[in-house]
């Protein structure tokens, strides 16, 4: 077995000293597109794409993707299923309880923004008032005209909510004329104009920008990896080339680098 051991090493381009000398590094990742996307129980999106990157610049780490949801990440990491997750903030959700997770400057930025129908929002100003109209959702995700609330009773109750776990089925219940607006990722919906281009010319985006993502990096701070490095690594993987096009494809915003990296705060993690 052993022997059999060392030639699947070999195979792959690994001796048995680099194959035990690398630290492990489980990073979180739900369903979350284009960052994560689940098709069949694989995984796929920018995450997957940034992990891959990070395992070819450092000899010292390898990073691998463990998959969890929005509702059972913080439960998960609590129980050390997972050391990092990637764009992600604070804000959501991380800010309670009382377990502790460093958190990086900002990586990348983008936006969450409001669709709807042109045939019923003739103008931007359809979007002023949605007290009076009905708004798809994703389950677990915090959301500000909502004051954050994830509990899914309080979303559909008091905010006319229909909350799903599927991103394109958000947006295709809308075109399906069985929710007046839905609550997208612009990332999100770039990638699924570019499949769809037809979609564009029926549904009118919001200049309302219905919350902005600051995207960081968050790390378990007793881990041997320091968020200082991690941060500097995702930065330079950024820059790489077919990462750096996707980024660009998707409208991602990236941040200036901040060197010297400041103090990063550590807070405290929802029960």
């Amino acid at each position: 077995m052993k022997f059999v051991t060392l030639i699947l090493l070999a195979l792959l381009g690994f001796s048995v000293e680099e194959a035990h000398a690398k630290t492990v590094i489980k990073v979180g990742g739900y369903e979350f597109p284009p960052y994560i996307e689940i098709v069949d129980g694989r995984a796929s999106g920018l995450t997957v794409e940034l992990i891959s990157e990070l395992n070819k610049i450092q000899p010292s780490y390898h990073f691998e993707l463990v998959l969890t949801t929005p509702i059972r990440r913080f439960k998960d990491y609590q129980n050390g299923l997972f050391d990092s997750i990637f764009f992600e903030n604070p804000d959501w959700g991380w800010l309670q309880g009382n377990n502790v997770i460093s958190n990086s400057p900002v990586v990348a930025i983008d936006t969450e923004v409001f669709i709807a129908l042109k045939q019923f929002a003739k103008s931007q100003a359809w979007f002023d008032n949605l007290a009076d109209k009905t708004l798809v959702g994703i389950l677990g995700y915090h959301y500000p005209l909502a004051n954050y609330e994830s509990s899914p009773s309080v979303l559909e109750n008091e905010y006319k909510m229909t909350l799903l776990s599927s991103h394109k089925r958000s947006i295709e219940l809308v075109l399906k004329k069985r929710s007046d607006s839905a609550i997208v990722t612009r990332s999100y919906l770039n990638q699924y104009f570019s499949k769809y281009p037809k979609s564009k010319r029926l549904l009118l985006v919001s200049e309302r920008v219905a919350q902005t993502y600051n995207h960081q990096l968050l790390l378990r701070p007793n881990h041997t990896l320091d968020i200082s490095t991690l941060y500097k690594w995702v930065k330079q993987a950024l820059t790489q080339g077919n990462i750096a096009a996707r980024l660009k494809q998707l409208g991602l915003q990236q941040s200036p680098l901040i060197t010297p990296l400041l103090q990063t705060s550590q807070t405290n993690t929802a029960n």
